[in-house]
């Protein structure tokens, strides 16, 4: 028994009706299948570059401790070495006085009267044992006094 023609045509319609749906069904599959694999290919790749991310501020952080570290000990001797060079400056600066006051105590002991030595009318007088004679300076002149202390160096 042969099938009629519209059962042949209805059957042919209907099997690429079925054809275009599988067809339609499978491409759809297909797709959300790549969109799967781009959208994990993609979040592994954004975990990646976070990582990276990540390890390049954990490196910048470290780098920007140690030059802080290192500032911080620069900074530390900078301030040792000017503290050592004002104790230096201090202490020279202490010798240098002292020697200005000394010389200073030397040219005021020059000018004192010693104990061979008396004023007299405003004159240096040496004397030794018996004898008197005026001290004269060096121009020749006698030194001028006043109580223990004459005008110009003794000695």
């Amino acid at each position: 028994m042969a099938m009629p023609l519209s059962w042949k045509i209805g059957t042919v319609v209907a099997s690429l009706l079925v054809a275009v749906l599988v067809w339609n069904g499978l491409s759809q599959y297909l797709a959300a299948r790549q969109a799967d694999e781009i959208t994990r290919d993609s979040a592994r790749a954004a975990a990646l570059e976070a990582q990276q991310a990540q390890a390049h501020a954990q490196q910048y952080r470290a780098q920007l401790a140690a030059d802080l570290k290192q500032q911080r000990e620069d900074l530390s001797n900078t301030y040792q070495q000017v503290n050592e060079q004002a104790r230096q400056y201090q202490a020279e600066q202490t010798i240098r006085q002292e020697k200005q006051r000394q010389e200073e105590l030397a040219a005021q002991a020059s000018y004192r009267l010693d104990r061979n030595q008396q004023c007299i009318d405003g004159t240096v007088i040496n004397h030794s044992g018996s004898s008197f004679t005026q001290a004269v300076g060096k121009d020749g002149q006698p030194i001028p006094c006043t109580g223990d202390l004459a005008t110009e160096p003794l000695r």
